[in-house]
């Protein structure tokens, strides 16, 4: 009955599905079934608790399809019946084999955390819940990359192309001086996102690798909850103490003349909605940790259109200038929050915003901690390289200064796109290492480099052909004349770039947060000795040329780092240590009898 629903479509039907695929009706849906579908709420007494009951159920079928919601009924009846524990390996959502589509689930078991029971159609089926473990677990690698990398990826660049848009805005009702605050901006900007790194990538990372392991949803739970609440606090702490401090702050990002005030107004602003951006960007990558690429691109989109909206009513209705750009960028921030809050709450069986799971057990803090320092650490280097090249540039004049701005913001459309790339394969990483896959690891870091230099190289030659036309877009000719030069070193650093991300991001997806730290330190201490005596030596030129120097030294020292820490071997399984424990025992039994052991053939 639903095969036949969702594969004999009328061509009405199929125009309509070409549209849902193509254009920002997915956004839509997914939004509305966030706000319409209620879930079936588990027993008392099962995996999600009393009190923290969410949604273990099927899962929705695609808007197209006439029978949804009996499909979504009768798996939630069917579902709501078992009450075993889970475990990852009673599941149902293995790749189907030679084109069918088996069910590997014993009966009356109930999916493991993070898995969903997928209907007759099998993964690639009426379902799409299902297909987050799937590519996770099971799909071909290269499907899997581009499954939760793509959308990541574009996610990112609609962010970095609304950047460019937005300098657009702040530049052309503003002025140089408004144009020159967002690039004081940045330190701010970098302090917030380390804080979000933190607990965001601490948390996502741990959360996939208890996924693989087949943990219970409960452990999960109080990983998520603590991401949650963490994240909050420090954002209001932050808050509070920017707040207070946001004139010295101001001073020190070397603003001042006409651009002291704008960079006020914008410190101040940016620091108010620092719970608002650190909670953001913490669950959108809980969101992520579970394969849900799309969702989480949906959410950046979300804040996107709302801070466009809000850009052109802010800005050039209501002429507020940077103070506009400042309010957009809060109340986007809240948008997309509440999006992925909704989203993990009716969705996940494994988010939990449930207070009392939250934990400061060291079992969760150190992991946590491990990983997101060294995303800390990598934003503190973002706070102190704008810090340094904001008073290095401002000797040049504010026009400098707007320049180096500009051409960072085109130079992320590339660079954002393998970021994304990289970044969505995060979570496959964190899933086979914690699952002991090893040999899904190293095809999904061979792979995830060659995608990541190939569209590095695909995107930098038309930016680097086109470079004066798109900073002409948003600057006069002294902006243009001054940034073009910039642009050319940053596209050419790219590449090496591209494969700097690969290695910071298995090193975050498999807890190994000492090689992360350290490659991060050394970019640290490569780059600003390359700032500040290339300024010094070579002026201008020095001051540009010294990034895509850093890239290719930090390049080498993440291949190092590497190799030293083992590559991408993953540890043993239980199964492995106590057949080796068992060898063990036999050999000494064997020595303490005086018999020879028994040889392995």
């Amino acid at each position: 009955m639903h095969g036949a629903a969702f594969h004999k479509l009328t061509p009405r039907a199929a125009i309509r599905q070409v549209l849902l695929t193509v254009s920002i009706y997915p956004l839509a849906l997914n939004i509305g079934k966030i706000w319409k579908l209620r879930p079936h709420s588990p027993p008392r007494g099962s995996l999600n608790g009393a009190g923290n009951e969410q949604d273990i159920s099927g899962t929705p079928a695609p808007a197209h399809s006439r029978t949804s919601a009996v499909h979504l009924t009768h798996t939630s009846d069917r579902t709501a019946q078992t009450k075993e524990p889970m475990t990852s390996h009673q599941t149902e959502n293995n790749a189907p084999k030679n084109g069918a589509s088996e069910n590997t689930a014993p009966k009356n078991t109930a999916p493991a955390a993070g898995h969903r029971p997928h209907g007759p159609h099998g993964p690639h089926g009426a379902s799409e819940d299902p297909q987050n473990i799937y590519l996770l677990k099971d799909a071909p690698i290269l499907k899997a990359l581009l499954s939760l990398g793509v959308p990541m990826a574009l996610g990112l660049a609609i962010t970095s192309i609304y950047n460019v848009v937005n300098s657009y805005f702040v530049g052309h009702y503003g002025g140089t001086e408004d144009l020159a605050a967002t690039s004081y901006g940045v330190p701010v900007f970098g302090v917030i996102m380390a804080i979000a790194g933190l607990f965001g990538l601490g948390s996502s990372t741990l959360a996939s690798r208890k996924l693989g392991e087949g943990q219970p949803a409960h452990e999960i739970h109080r990983v998520t909850s603590f991401a949650l609440y963490s994240a909050l606090g420090a954002g209001i702490v932050a808050a509070a103490i920017g707040f207070i401090l946001a004139d010295p702050i101001t001073s020190i990002m070397g603003a001042a003349g006409g651009s002291y005030e704008p960079t006020r107004i914008y410190v101040h602003l940016m620091f108010l909605g620092a719970p608002l951006a650190i909670g953001m960007f913490t669950l959108e990558q809980l969101v992520r940790s579970e394969g849900y690429a799309k969702q989480s691109m949906y959410g950046i989109i979300v804040g996107t259109v709302v801070t466009g909206i809000f850009d052109v009513l802010f800005i050039a209705i209501m002429d507020m200038g940077i103070a506009g750009a400042g309010w957009a960028m809060l109340l986007a921030n809240g948008a997309s929050m509440l999006y992925y809050l909704l989203f993990l709450m009716r969705q996940s069986e494994n988010f939990s915003a449930n207070i009392r799971d939250f934990s400061l057990d060291p079992a969760i803090i150190k992991p946590v901690v491990a990983v997101g320092a060294a995303e800390l650490i990598q934003s503190l280097n973002l706070i102190f390289a704008a810090l340094l090249l904001n008073n290095l540039a401002a000797s040049y004049g504010d026009d400098t200064v707007a320049a180096f701005g500009l051409a960072m913001r085109l130079n992320m459309v590339p660079e954002m796109l393998c970021m994304g790339l990289c970044m969505g394969g995060i979570p496959l990483y964190a899933y086979a290492y914690g699952a002991r896959n090893g040999a899904r690891v190293k095809q999904a870091l061979r792979t995830a480099t060659m995608l990541s230099v190939i569209t590095s190289v695909i995107i930098t030659i038309p930016v680097l052909i086109f470079r004066r036309e798109l900073l002409a877009v948003v600057g006069d000719e002294r902006l243009v004349s001054t940034g073009e030069e910039v642009m050319v070193a940053l596209m050419l650093a790219a590449v090496f770039n591209a494969v700097s991300i690969v290695f910071v991001s298995w090193f975050q997806a498999a807890g190994k947060g000492r090689p992360a730290m350290l490659m991060t330190l050394g970019i640290a201490l490569l780059f600003f000795p390359a700032v500040y005596f290339g300024n010094m030596w070579f002026g201008f030129k020095g001051l540009t040329w010294a990034f895509p120097f850093t890239q290719v030294l930090a390049c080498a020292l993440g291949l190092v780092l590497f190799l030293a820490t083992g590559g991408a071997k993953v540890p043993p399984t239980e199964a492995e240590v106590e057949t080796e424990d068992s060898e063990d025992s036999g050999v000494q039994d064997a020595q303490v009898s005086g018999a020879q052991p028994e040889q392995k053939v």
